[in-house]
């Protein structure tokens, strides 16, 4: 069921779904979202980006202040922030559209999915389909957001917030893709034949540099835990090395099982 004028309004003035609600925004049936001072713009980049590279995919974007104004061009792409806050109750979802004004002008903005539990601030992709250049402002009221009724609750361990990537709860909106953190939680094995856990992915600190932190699936002395810079994790390895037994091309891989047993002697990675 589609949440109407009367049940958005009370609901928004109660801090819920948006926490910094406009009620001019407030339509019939949905409620129109408005772009904040920043932007991320993509940096092109002189190869091509691997999905697990966090390192890579974190500095393909420059945050700009678009306070005096940013002029997207015909075929660019950009990630908007949006100024309002989300505060997603367990009973009700959310779908972010484009606006059939900006529709008309060219402009494409993708859609959206918004969890029951999500909590923060997003940004939406938009890309000038046009041949023409238009000029981006804060305020600028960018797409529209529908909000539906789920027909049960959902379980609090099924929340968005309780899932174990659930990258974008608490963001401010000026955060590129995460999808490296859909290695969270899956099997990977080494190339000399061990397989191994991918517990999380974190940031060093010092210097800066994303993490990896797995779990050996297997019997050694020395240490279960380990912890190893993103960049080297999945780096490509000559698949012709003598210690290679698997053959295969990157120092870790990601596996669907676990059926072949490549040795059982290997304590040093």
């Amino acid at each position: 069921m589609v949440l109407g004028y009367k049940t958005l309004k009370k609901l928004l003035s109660k801090n819920i779904l948006i926490e910094n609600a406009n009620s001019q925004n407030i339509h019939s049936s949905s409620y129109d979202v408005t772009i904040d001072k920043y932007i991320l713009v993509f940096k092109k980049n002189k190869k091509p980006i691997s999905f697990i590279d966090a390192q890579d995919l974190n500095n393909m974007y420059e945050e700009i202040n678009i306070t005096e104004g940013y002029t997207i061009k015909p075929g660019e792409t950009i990630l908007v922030a949006l100024e309002e806050s989300f505060n997603m109750p367990n009973n009700v979802c959310g779908s972010i559209r484009g606006r059939t004004s900006l529709n008309r002008l060219g402009l494409t903005i993708a859609i959206q999915h918004l969890n029951p539990g999500f909590k923060g601030k997003l940004n939406l992709t938009v890309t000038n389909n046009s041949i023409n250049s238009y000029v981006i402002t804060p305020k600028i009221q960018i797409a529209q957001v529908v909000f539906e009724k789920l027909d049960k609750k959902v379980k609090k361990e099924q929340l968005y917030f309780k899932q174990t990537k659930a990258s974008y709860q608490n963001q401010d909106g000026k955060q590129g893709s995460m999808i490296y953190s859909d290695y969270v939680g899956k099997v990977v094995r080494h190339f000399k034949g061990n397989y191994y856990y991918i517990e999380d992915i974190c940031m060093d600190s010092e210097t800066k540099e994303y993490t990896i932190i797995y779990k050996n699936l297997y019997n050694r002395e020395d240490s279960n835990i380990w912890a190893r810079p993103a960049k080297m994790f999945f780096e490509e390895i000559d698949s012709s090395r003598k210690d290679n037994i698997t053959g295969q091309k990157h120092r870790f891989e990601l596996v669907n099982d676990l059926t072949i047993d490549y040795t059982k002697q290997n304590k040093n990675e």
